[in-house]
């Protein structure tokens, strides 16, 4: 009886021990996740946890990565793997003995017993192919694989946890960078537009994402004269913007040399712009000069939407021009626009994302809506008008409706011109 006791207390100490083990293992795996280990480094110490505090010989750990699935244990088997693994075990979330499978598992991992998925609510994390823990005949197999268990799911939330952390923090940095992006933008953008008793000018810019492709300007050319013009660069975001910053520079130099003729500035400019896009974006351009002297507006409309022409004889679309800038290495032909201006006009310049707008009905907003509008109150100032324009907009398009593009008004109004 003396004997069988001790043997009791023998094992009752060596089972305290093991759990002791496990504990500080559980401790240094905290520890490590606490200090910010990498995650090669925790993996290394998932390794190691299993293999010395349980006796786990073959291990092997998949883990997701967004929408990939990645070996991150058992290197020397990466090379065999069948990509098809991992979605024969996603129907199983539970610890499960493999041996439950039938032989459906390929030869090289017979050498496996245990898979233990690792799940958040409803979505897999990752799974553990394990061989069975070495047992002692007073260690319980099922205590040690629930040890394993626990260290797995530890190790697996752990990764994940840094994971969407990695994944936010390079989203704040990534909207820093956009923040940035929109205040360079801004300031390339023109502010101080002439408004006074014979020329007014006003714009509104709501880029889709912070930063867009869109952009206009003003460059007086002399007393009597000025350029006006509006444009849409293909693409959206930080790409687009950084073509659009190119494009302004380009045409500023351009409008500096002040070419003989507005057809040799549409060629310099196309050149211009296939030689920074290399064929690959386009570019839509309306640019109109005005000369108070004769008041004659002189215009070109390379591929973008016409702007409207409003005064008491009605309106009319400035659409004579040329195709679309960065197409082709020379533009094929160019129709100079060419209208006399009477008192009160007023040009309403604007991107395609304004007639793009979608309503909850799945509905385009409709030009002839725009037309209407413009032609009511065109004899107001233009910033009311703008505002009259986007306010319309933004009503039609309701809570559910959709802007999917950049949106750039831009209104000129010329009080001075021909007698009617």
């Amino acid at each position: 009886m003396a004997i069988a006791g001790l043997n009791v207390m023998e094992m009752l100490r060596d089972q305290l021990k093991l759990k002791q083990l496990e504990i500080d293992a559980l401790l240094e795996i905290t520890k490590a996740i606490n200090s910010n280990k990498s995650a090669s480094s925790l993996f290394e110490l998932f390794h190691r946890t299993l293999k010395d505090q349980i006796g786990v010989e073959n291990m092997l750990l998949f883990s997701k990565n967004g929408n990939d699935w990645e070996p991150v244990l058992g290197n020397k088997f990466i090379s065999e793997l069948n990509p098809g693994l991992v979605y024969t075990l996603l129907k199983y979330n539970k610890l499960t003995d493999l041996s439950e499978l039938n032989g459906k598992l390929p030869d090289y991992l017979k050498q496996y017993d245990i898979l233990i998925p690792v799940f958040h609510k409803d979505n897999p994390l990752a799974y553990l192919l394990m061989s069975n823990p070495k047992v002692e005949s007073y260690e319980p197999l099922e205590d040690k694989i629930k040890f394993a268990q626990t260290v797995t799911n530890i190790i697996t939330v752990a990764i994940e946890n840094k994971r969407l952390f990695k994944k936010e923090s390079e989203t704040l940095a990534f909207q820093k960078e956009l923040e940035v992006a929109a205040q360079v933008q801004n300031m390339l953008i023109p502010h101080n537009l002439p408004i006074n008793d014979k020329l007014q000018m006003d714009a509104i810019y709501l880029p889709h994402q912070n930063i867009g492709g869109d952009y206009y300007d003003y460059m007086p050319l002399s007393e009597d004269e000025f350029f006006f013009c509006i444009a849409d660069i293909s693409g959206k975001g930080i790409a687009a913007a950084l073509l659009m910053a190119n494009f302004q520079a380009q045409i500023r130099e351009l409008t500096k040399r002040n070419p003989t003729t507005i057809e040799e500035y549409m060629q310099e400019l196309n050149k211009a712009v296939l030689m920074s896009t290399k064929g690959e974006k386009f570019i839509t351009l309306f640019l109109g000069k005005y000369n108070r002297k004769n008041r004659i507006l002189k215009y070109v409309n390379s591929g973008h939407n016409p702007p409207i022409l409003v005064n008491s004889h009605g309106y009319k679309f400035l659409d004579k021009g040329t195709t679309i800038l960065g197409m082709f290495d020379e533009l094929p032909s160019i129709k100079m626009g060419q209208i006399p201006i009477i008192e009160n006009t007023a040009i309403i310049c604007f991107t395609d994302g304004l007639t793009d707008v979608v309503n909850e009905k799945n509905q385009v907003f409709p030009l002839e809506a725009l037309i209407s509008l413009v032609e009511d109150n065109y004899k107001g100032d233009v910033v009311t008008l703008n505002k009259k324009i986007i306010d319309e907009i933004m009503r039609f398009k309701g809570e559910d409706g959709e802007v999917s593009d950049d949106i750039t008004v831009l209104s000129v109004k010329i009080m001075e011109g021909k007698k009617i």
